[in-house]
């Protein structure tokens, strides 16, 4: 069973986008821009699966992996943004003939709320402390399946929520739709939430 207050803080993190669409006028890119953020944050809390997995007698793993682990989901975030804004175009004319890159940040800075970026770190950071370390998760993880955690559930996720943007944009972003695209994300979530710590609660300890 996993900690119930990772729990709760996953799914109330998870309607603050709710607010962005009723109160901030956000549209699918702008929903599927604030995951994108979640997933820099899924990241930066890999790096700390990684480097707490490793022990003294995997120096090499301590030291390599995490160092790997940036290079490459840091290459698969910046492909994964430039996607985003070529998938909706809209945006990439708000910017100009020839942006240059803190014209795509300063566009993030400007629209998406930081009190639901904190709101899911603080999500993930309580899901880390609980979880994984109080728990003792950490235990029952190799270095490299630790390095594997953030693709397997990104992954599937936001294949679904990118497929759900599509239609939502073919339908002209109804409100009930952007409504049900978040609804899915707190659905996938927690789903994927659970099974993982659930599984890792039944490997015994490496």
């Amino acid at each position: 069973m996993t900690g119930r207050w990772s729990l709760i803080l996953l799914v109330a993190a998870n309607l603050l986008p709710l607010a962005g669409v009723f109160l901030w006028d956000w549209d699918v890119f702008f929903l599927l821009l604030l995951f994108w953020c979640e997933n820099v944050i899924i990241g930066l809390f890999g790096i700390a699966r990684l480097v707490v997995a490793s022990t003294n007698d995997e120096i090499r793993e301590g030291l390599f992996l995490p160092l790997f682990f940036l290079v490459h989901y840091g290459g698969f975030m910046f492909g994964h943004f430039m996607v985003l804004f070529g998938m909706y175009s809209g945006h990439m004319e708000d910017l100009g003939s020839n942006p240059q890159p803190e014209d795509y940040y300063r566009l993030v800075l400007d629209n998406l709320s930081w009190v639901a970026i904190a709101a899911l770190f603080v999500s993930h950071g309580w899901s880390f402390v609980e979880n994984y370390m109080g728990r003792n998760e950490h235990e029952r993880l190799s270095p490299m399946q630790a390095m594997a955690l953030p693709y397997k559930r990104m992954a599937i996720t936001h294949i679904a929520l990118i497929l759900g943007g599509f239609f939502l944009i073919e339908k002209g972003q109804p409100l009930a739709g952007l409504v049900i695209l978040v609804l899915l994300k707190i659905a996938l979530d927690v789903t994927f939430h659970r099974r993982e710590h659930r599984q890792l609660n039944q490997v015994p300890s490496a």
